[in-house]
């Protein structure tokens, strides 16, 4: 539809609204009934009334009732009104289980810490008149290590045997192998 006779029909529907709502008829006052007002609103009432003027007292009183709702006829005050909208079960109630008491077992110890893996990257290996020397990538770090050193603060190499490097983590006590190729070096005079 086009934008203008969209327009028109809103304002056609609200301009039959508002003339509906303006000659609509008083509602009825069937069935509401004022309440009786309370002990304590009747106490306070005497002493607002007194100090605000004429007019205003009036309009007051008007404001603060209440309206009270009746109870439906022919209709018992406990009885039914409570079972209108309440459940109705067509099975007997479930029979309540007791539990028998479980031992609750203590949970288990913590695991013991351990070392954390190998930092290191095997980059390969030098023999130098039977001495053997190690070349390491830790980070950023290219090491050179041998049997005795200490590599980044936490490590000491114990041996190398073979192609597997033998390393002792200082903080726990624990060794670590770690695999660096090859194996014994063959003599190639």
């Amino acid at each position: 539809m086009k934008p203008a006779v969209t327009r028109g029909l809103l304002g056609l529907g609200l301009g039959s609204t508002l003339l509906a709502a303006w000659f609509a008829p008083a509602p009825a006052s069937d069935g509401v009934e004022l309440a009786e007002r309370t002990r304590t609103a009747a106490a306070r009432a005497p002493a607002a009334a007194a100090s605000a003027p004429a007019p205003l007292r009036a309009a007051t009183s008007r404001n603060a009732e209440v309206l009270r709702i009746r109870p439906r006829e022919g209709a018992d005050a406990a009885g039914e009104a409570d079972t209108i909208f309440g459940a109705t079960r067509w099975t007997p109630p479930p029979v309540p289980v007791v539990a028998a008491p479980v031992a609750v077992a203590p949970p288990p110890p913590p695991a013991p810490p351990q070392a954390p893996p190998l930092p290191f990257r095997v980059l390969g290996r030098l023999v130098d008149d039977g001495e053997v020397a190690v070349f390491l990538q830790y980070n950023d770090q290219n090491l050179v290590v041998r049997v005795g050193d200490t590599v980044a603060q936490n490590y000491k190499v114990e041996s190398l045997q073979g192609g597997t490097l033998t390393l002792l983590y200082m903080p726990l006590n624990q060794k670590q192998t770690l695999d660096v190729g090859g194996s014994e070096p063959r003599d190639t005079r």
